[in-house]
């Protein structure tokens, strides 16, 4: 039997998602557990010295509660600081809005049930065996020099649309989690269908895959990823080869596309999923990308003003409860 001694750190951002509703309970949960040392942190600043603090008491198992957003920063602070000699295992709970990480490779389920079930692993033999992932983090640098940003999902297109109808029309009606993306991933499905310009609003993108030469594309949708399922059991990438990257790319009057698209994201894409019809997918090692738009990073909206060079991290240990 596999187990994991040693301290734990969790790291909780209190204004994520379903944390802004539930802290109060879930915080006195987690208190009653000796074996945690929480932090809670109240803005991005805080990060770094939690993390400080943390490697100060040697936690082997660093526990993250917020949503993708609050994740990705952290674990993309954990990797630059060489704060640690060695990396923890890294345990998500979703505490945000969508959770799309922790619904992949963390702790899956409501939030309170998640803490739960968290807490009596730490408070028992914490066995391992059979509970773990290894991934990388998207490495996405948007200027020469700049310092990188982190992720797990990076989406363009119609995902931004459906980003922002989700803000506006979904999140703000207190709807999150599978529920919500499905729902979001409905409306933009049927927005394009429809020609809807506030859905069908594709994206002149250019992909240099592996160093080779950039190739133009109309692109419709565009998704890479670390992650192997997305929110709600989504897999929309069926490339094949050994590279971290899991890019999908989804062409502007694509065949078939609403037949296509529901096979693709069932994980067994049809056969007009191919490239002659507009489908395409890779797995890659780096992503040079070019684009007139914006960038989701992990909730993140980005808006490069010159190539995007994408890669992955060093790998990280995620615990599956």
């Amino acid at each position: 039997m596999t187990t994991h001694p040693g301290p734990v750190g969790l790291i909780s951002n209190p204004g994520s998602g379903h944390n802004r509703d539930q802290f109060a309970p879930i915080s006195a949960r987690i208190e009653q557990c000796a074996a945690i040392h929480h932090i809670v942190t109240d803005s991005p600043a805080d990060i770094v010295p939690a993390l400080q603090q943390l490697a100060q008491a040697n936690v082997s198992v660093l526990a993250i509660n917020g949503g993708d957003g609050t994740a990705s920063a952290i674990l993309g602070a954990l990797l630059e600081s060489g704060y640690f000699d060695k990396y923890p295992l890294i345990a998500l709970l979703p505490g945000g809005t969508a959770n799309m990480n922790a619904g992949d490779i963390g702790i899956s389920g409501s939030l309170r049930k998640a803490t739960e079930r968290f807490c009596s692993w730490c408070d028992g033999d914490r066995q391992t065996a059979g509970k773990l992932a290894r991934r990388s983090l998207l490495k996405v640098v948007t200027e020469p020099g700049g310092k990188p940003h982190f992720g797990m999902f990076l989406g363009a297109g119609a995902i931004i649309q459906g980003t922002e109808y989700a803000h506006r029309e979904v999140h703000a009606r207190g709807l999150r989690d599978d529920f919500s993306l499905a729902l979001t991933t409905l409306r933009t499905v049927w927005g394009i269908l429809r020609d809807n310009p506030r859905f069908n609003r594709h994206v002149t993108t250019r992909l240099a895959i592996d160093g080779a030469q950039p190739i133009q594309h109309d692109a419709l949708i565009l998704a890479i990823s670390t992650l192997r399922r997305l929110a709600f059991g989504m897999k929309p990438f069926w490339g094949e080869g050994p590279g971290g990257l899991r890019l999908t790319l989804i062409e502007q009057h694509s065949s078939r596309f609403a037949r296509t698209f529901f096979s693709i994201i069932r994980g067994k894409p049809n056969r007009h999923a191919v490239p002659a019809c507009g489908y395409i997918s890779h797995n890659a090692d780096t992503v040079r990308l070019e684009l007139d738009g914006k960038l989701n990073l992990d909730g993140e909206i980005l808006e490069p003003r010159c190539p995007v060079d994408i890669s992955t991290s060093d790998q990280l240990e995620f615990l599956i409860l």
